[in-house]
């Protein structure tokens, strides 16, 4: 049973943790938990001018960094906890620019074993359909 079926980690769980645990950089970057879904979890990167660059397109190292980010805390709501973990593998695929402005994430955890987990980020221009990027994330706990 996941902590969603408990209801015991959600979006408020989510947001705590990003400010309790991650990197002021990462802080910095205001990612909003939307949703804890039971395949991963809704995520909004609100626009932020700081991170895009000539032509207005949000740079690629913010997606990825968004990525990682989004998938620790997808695991740790389905888990029900946070769990140590660090990425082993990440591959990112750019189909198209993600434009200045508000850009959402949908995390689907793919596989959650007790030492390895695997999930897929896609990312799209906020109340749009098709997908610009998307990173598939593999990560090792370090805890057991």
């Amino acid at each position: 049973m996941t902590a969603m079926d408990e209801g015991t980690f959600g979006v408020l769980e989510m947001q705590a943790l990003l400010e309790d645990v991650f990197a002021p950089w990462i802080q910095e970057l205001k990612i909003v938990a939307v949703e804890v879904t039971h395949q991963g979890g809704r995520f909004e990167l609100p626009e932020n001018a700081d991170l895009s660059r000539e032509g207005g397109i949000i740079c690629g190292q913010a997606i990825a960094a968004v990525a990682d980010t989004v998938g620790v805390l997808s695991l740790s709501a389905h888990n029900g906890r946070f769990r140590q973990v660090t990425t082993v593998d990440m591959t990112t695929h750019f189909m198209r620019p993600l434009m200045k402005g508000s850009v959402e994430a949908e995390v689907t955890i793919l596989s959650n074993g007790r030492r390895m987990a695997t999930l897929r980020v896609d990312f799209r221009q906020a109340g749009k359909e098709k997908i610009c990027a998307g990173a598939t994330c593999a990560y090792a706990y370090l805890d057991g």
